[in-house]
């Protein structure tokens, strides 16, 4: 869950850079917002989890009531940012609101995240009590590889960047105090 809040940091990252006149030039295609991925109704999702891990039709049903249970609480959806000013052309005190609405954001994303860490642990613990043994090792197998497939479009976001500030200094070039302390973002990011 934490690499999905990582490819969103990714993407306002990206288009923070795009705004800097200062942002240093990035391979070709590095730096678009990568495609994320369909979101599944439950019923949807019972389907291909059935046809992956060859579920019996009792299984099914207890996946479909846990997966409506837990429909919309396991998936990270960023709000849109809306239109930007060219950064260059912005005032100083246009430039303090914007890195403040990032930071609020931001911690907001933070929230988010943790809540969908908790709900995901809850959801791994009721889906194993559904699963096999082999099942469920199959089932953590598929959520390994999602997750450094996040990864590596986070990181093809970022033009092949590690996460961490992603500028000199970390943080935003031009935000309050030149970043956020410790680089990246509030928390660790």
């Amino acid at each position: 869950m934490k690499r999905i809040l990582l490819l969103a940091v990714a993407g306002l990252l990206a288009g923070a850079a795009s705004l800097s006149a200062q942002a240093p030039q990035a391979p070709e295609g590095a730096g678009k917002l990568p495609e994320m991925p369909k979101i599944l109704n439950p019923e949807e999702k019972t389907a291909d989890m059935a046809e992956k891990y060859g579920l019996t039709e009792e299984q099914q049903a207890a996946v479909l009531e846990l997966n409506r249970q837990f429909d919309g609480k396991l998936e990270f959806r960023p709000e849109p940012m809306g239109e930007q000013k060219d950064f260059r052309s912005m005032t100083e005190a246009e430039r303090q609101e914007f890195f403040g609405k990032m930071q609020d954001m931001m911690a907001d994303m933070q929230e988010r995240m943790q809540q969908m860490q908790k709900a995901q642990k809850e959801y791994d613990k009721a889906i194993k009590a559904i699963l096999t043994k082999d099942q469920f090792k199959a089932y953590r197998k598929d959520q390994r590889k999602r997750e450094q497939e996040l990864q590596r479009m986070q990181q093809n976001a970022m033009g092949g960047a590690p996460m961490g500030g992603g500028f000199p200094g970390g943080g935003f070039p031009g935000g309050p105090g030149g970043g956020f302390p410790g680089g990246g973002f509030p928390g660790g990011f």
